[in-house]
């Protein structure tokens, strides 16, 4: 049965379990109850009514006069422990076990039982009674080698957890404790024993009616009064009712009224939940994704804090290698060859500026040696000129000659020459001459005029041809000590 059902029935005590030890025909023989209830099935004297008088109510009223469900037998217990048995004494127990549920749901257990010895020597027949809430054939032996406990050897196998009673009334008061409440059962065993009383329908309509009477608890004074005071105050309460009864019309008025205003309001609030269960889960799909990004960002921050960790690992490594060079001596070397370095960085600067100097040269040679050219076309051209002056004066002698005409060309002047020097340390001299007395005074002019220009060009082409021979070896010389520098 489901522990929300029934949740009082769970906390009471039920049967679980129940034995009879070598009692009668039955030798250890356990009965498993299920919810509290046992069904007992066999052919007509098969000793189901007997099991039921060991078991119930006699464990709990542990009256042996009345062990028989009519209660009128005698020497019901000595007849069950040595009919159909040799022995000479016997002793057996009957138990019963007890479950109910606590309210933290572990199950609580209570065993009741009776030891039984007879004796055929002596009609009497000894019993005790225990309770314990330890449990038969789980946690609790009542036999050692196949033969039962006597009182003395029970009380030590109980020990703590248990009390063995040789007093009726002590162990009947243990039981309305533990199962009653402490209430005493009396009233509750005779309609027992009045419904199993094979005569029951024989006085039904007298006897029962009273025993059931019996069997119900008094009613205490309080609930009397509290029974009777109504009574008396009964117009009171019929005004009362009638006054509630339209205060109770009134309320429906206002309870429907109510429920329609309830109603629209329940239906905007349904709305605005709605838009809010939206927003909600819009912002819950804005928080996973915020939360990818975030956790992408830690991804990436912890790589970069890796990398800058490695990056300061290898700062501290490239400084202490920097440390470790700067004290070795071939760094001392390299410092000095630093500034031999810097030292030859002048005569590098000279080198280049010697370089540029030839550059310069080299460019004012090639407009030289152009000029040159120009000259010495001119030169060219001047010569042709003349000769075909001479070959012009030659032919008009010829043709004088041949006519008889005898035509004398007057003596050249004298030249005087006056020595000079060109730019190359050359002597020039030059020989100057009549125009007025001398008709071929200007020929020699200019062809001696041709031959000084031809003559001053071939110097200063020779002169630039020295500077830039010049240029070119300071060039040279410059570039090797730049390279002795460098290396």
């Amino acid at each position: 049965m489901p522990d929300g059902d029934h949740g009082d029935d769970q906390r009471r005590w039920r049967p679980s379990r129940a034995g009879i030890l070598n009692v009668y025909q039955y030798q250890d023989e356990v009965l498993e109850f299920a919810d509290g209830r046992l069904l007992l099935r066999g052919v007509n004297g098969s000793g189901k009514s007997t099991a039921m008088n060991m078991l119930l109510p006699f464990l709990l009223e542990a009256d042996v006069r009345k062990i028989d469900a009519a209660g009128e037998q005698r020497g019901v217990l000595r007849s069950w422990m040595l009919s159909d048995h040799d022995d000479t004494q016997r002793t057996g127990y009957l138990w019963i076990e007890f479950e109910r549920r606590q309210e933290s749901g572990q199950s609580e257990y209570r065993t009741v039982g009776c030891g039984i010895r007879a004796n055929r020597s002596t009609d009497r027949v000894a019993t005790w009674w225990f309770s314990t809430d330890r449990r038969v054939r789980i946690d609790l032996r009542l036999t050692e080698a196949d033969v039962p406990f006597s009182v003395d050897v029970l009380r030590s196998e109980l020990g703590t957890r248990g009390q063995v009673f040789t007093s009726t009334a002590e162990y009947r008061a243990e039981v309305a404790r533990r199962f009653f409440g402490g209430v005493d059962p009396g009233a509750y065993f005779r309609l027992l024993h009045q419904v199993r009383n094979p005569r029951v329908g024989d006085r039904i309509d007298t006897d029962l009616p009273r025993t059931l009477r019996e069997a119900l608890p008094p009613v205490p004074e309080d609930a009397v009064h509290d029974a009777a005071q109504p009574l008396e105050d009964l117009e009171d309460h019929r005004r009362n009712v009638t006054d509630l009864t339209r205060t109770a019309a009134a309320l429906d008025t206002v309870v429907e009224v109510y429920t329609d205003y309830a109603r629209r309001v329940l239906m905007t609030e349904v709305e605005a939940a709605g838009s809010a269960v939206d927003v909600a889960r819009s912002a819950a799909r804005r928080l996973d994704r915020d939360r990818t990004a975030a956790e992408r960002a830690r991804t990436a921050q912890a790589g970069t804090v890796r990398a800058v960790d490695e990056l300061a690992a290898e700062e501290r490594r490239a400084t202490a290698e920097r440390q470790g060079l700067v004290s070795l001596p071939e760094f001392t070397a390299h410092a000095d060859l630093l500034r031999r370095r810097d030292e030859l960085g002048g005569p590098d600067a000279q080198a280049r500026g010697r370089e540029a100097d030839r550059d310069r040269a080299a460019e004012r040679t090639r407009a030289a040696a152009e000029r040159v050219a120009g000259a010495r076309g001119q030169v060219e051209s001047d010569l042709a000129g003349v000769a075909e002056a001479l070959t012009a004066i030659a032919t008009a002698a010829r043709t004088a000659g041949a006519a008889g005409v005898v035509t004398r060309l007057p003596d050249p002047p004298a030249l005087v020459t006056e020595p000079r020097h060109d730019e190359a340390g050359a002597t020039v001299v030059d020989v100057p001459r009549d125009p007025d007395t001398d008709p071929t005074a200007e020929l020699p002019a200019a062809l001696t005029g041709a031959g000084d220009a031809l003559r001053a060009h071939r110097t200063t082409v020779r002169g630039l041809r020295d500077r830039a021979d010049a240029a070119e070896r300071e060039g040279t010389a410059a570039g090797r000590a730049e390279a002795e520098a460098a290396d």
